[in-house]
């Protein structure tokens, strides 16, 4: 592919990045991505601990560690800067290499808490590959374990973690007490 090819799929990238921004702000929704060090502002004593590489599901990916490029993306990903910029121009090596034979093969890095995603290396991966609708990206995760609030959000997080030590997997993700403990069951295996 020309790079006036991948020029082209910025362009359109862009142009689907502002078309979202604007529905979310005509919505009152949140137009930018989540930040994960926002989200934890006057939480202290949270445990990290090393998950590893992952395959992640790119549909859980839903922000940034920092601030930092949180405005240079739509909310879900999509480029929201002018395509003369130096953003877009790796964008477009990145897409180049998607589309090429090489591939995106570094993984990112990010944190997982409440099984959500918040990337710290590897934004403009993640946005080249959520616009061609990949699945999975792999990354190096880091698990920031929530302090335990009685809510029903923490205790389901916690058969989370139960199933995934035995099931090693975020693909499911279930709103109800008792779902992970049924599947485990079902499948076999003690929770």
């Amino acid at each position: 592919m020309s790079s006036i090819d991948v020029t082209e799929e910025y362009r359109r990238a862009l142009k689907l990045g502002q078309k979202e921004y604007k529905h979310c702000l005509a919505g009152g929704e949140a137009e930018h991505l989540q930040v994960l060090d926002e989200l934890l502002e006057g939480r202290s004593g949270l445990q990290q601990i090393s998950v590893g590489m992952v395959e992640i599901p790119i549909e859980l990916i839903v922000g940034t560690k920092t601030s930092g490029r949180q405005f240079s993306f739509s909310r879900s990903f999509l480029p929201l800067l002018a395509p003369e910029t130096e953003f877009a121009l790796k964008w477009c090596k990145l897409c180049e290499a998607h589309l090429g034979d090489e591939g995106i093969r570094e993984p990112i890095r990010c944190f997982e808490y409440y099984g959500k995603f918040y990337v710290q290396e590897g934004n403009k991966r993640v946005s080249v590959l959520r616009y061609y609708d990949a699945s999975a990206i792999s990354g190096y995760v880091t698990r920031i374990l929530p302090v335990n609030d009685g809510s029903e959000e923490y205790a389901i997080y916690q058969e989370f973690l139960d199933f995934y030590r035995q099931a090693p997997i975020y693909d499911l993700q279930f709103s109800q007490t008792g779902s992970y403990r049924q599947l485990l069951a079902q499948l076999g295996m003690t929770g």
